[in-house]
């Protein structure tokens, strides 16, 4: 029997390398809620085209004449916004942070912290999925360059340009809001989904702001039992599930089927194409640069079967 013995000597670079996959995940879904709440559709480099089928009167008397119906088949061509997030952190800043301690000794070594590099990512795709969950409802790519929801269009701004999605007027401002008038909306606002998709109530959705569900959940605990104020109940109304939406505009509502609304993008290989890079390696300057190219893009279908509140 031999016993062999290793030793394992860590690169330079080392602990920059991140769990791509995670950081990925938690960038463009952070959470499962988004694969239940939207249609994904993951690996769209430049655009797709989401095809349909329409027909018409397929049933006919039966005899020995073949009368065909008229059928419609189209697609709605979707595509996504090419996005860059870049951060870079200085070695002298790093040195007068709480990971100092942390650090090599010296001025002039590695001064990266696998403990802090993986806050670091961990973090970086918690700001991304942040920055693309205010992106997915707000963005607006009329508005000036330098307003970061220019980057793509949201969901607001196409459902408001649409004349085949049903609109609705919120009886009151952001400002006045109260559980009554919310009642009052979410009542009125359900009475104009259509008959055909009104009792699916597995597969529809209310979208809602933060404003709008913490007004929901303190009303509804206020008119219930102490279970209401002390557990943590399901978001529903009657029996459909309200969906949390941070990045969704105050005092604003959509009813569709969940999916209706669609999320695209590309992340097929970026995994072994998310890296941190330290200039001082290279260019002697003292920084830590990271950059992940990704691509998102927000889209629906079936605009007559989304009622939109604002």
């Amino acid at each position: 029997m031999r016993k062999l013995r290793f030793d394992l000597n860590n690169g330079a670079n080392a602990t920059l390398t991140p769990n791509a996959e995670a950081f990925y995940a938690q960038a463009y879904l952070g959470s499962s809620d988004i694969v239940d709440n939207f249609r994904t559709l993951p690996s769209v480099k430049f655009e797709v085209a989401l095809g349909a089928v329409t027909f018409g009167d397929i049933l006919q008397p039966s005899n020995c004449a073949f009368t065909a119906p008229t059928d419609t088949l189209s697609a709605k061509i979707m595509s996504v916004c090419a996005l860059s997030a870049m951060a870079q952190i200085c070695q002298f800043e790093l040195e007068q942070s709480f990971v100092s301690l942390q650090m090599a000794q010296g001025s002039n070594g590695d001064f990266t912290v696998a403990n802090f590099m993986n806050f670091y990512w961990s973090e970086m795709a918690n700001s991304i999925n942040g920055s693309i969950e205010s992106l997915r409802w707000q963005g607006d790519s009329s508005l000036l360059p330098a307003n970061p929801l220019s980057l793509c269009d949201g969901y607001e701004v196409q459902l408001a340009a649409d004349p085949a999605v049903i609109p609705y007027h919120m009886t009151v401002p952001p400002t006045v809001v109260t559980f009554a008038t919310l009642l009052t909306d979410l009542e009125a606002a359900f009475a104009l989904v259509p008959a055909n998709i009104a009792s699916r109530t597995a597969d529809l959705r209310i979208y809602l702001p933060t404003q709008l569900v913490n007004i929901y959940r303190l009303g509804v605990a206020s008119g219930n039992t102490n279970a209401y104020i002390t557990q943590d109940l399901g978001l529903t109304y009657l029996g459909i599930k309200i969906v949390l939406c941070p990045g969704m505009s105050n005092n604003t509502l959509v009813i569709t089927l969940k999916d209706n609304l669609i999320y695209l993008f590309d992340a097929e290989s970026d995994p072994s194409d998310l890296r941190a890079v330290n200039l001082s390696d290279t260019v002697a300057e003292p920084y830590l640069r990271t950059r992940a190219n990704m691509k998102v893009g927000f889209n629906y279908v079936n605009p007559t079967d989304i009622v939109y509140g604002h």
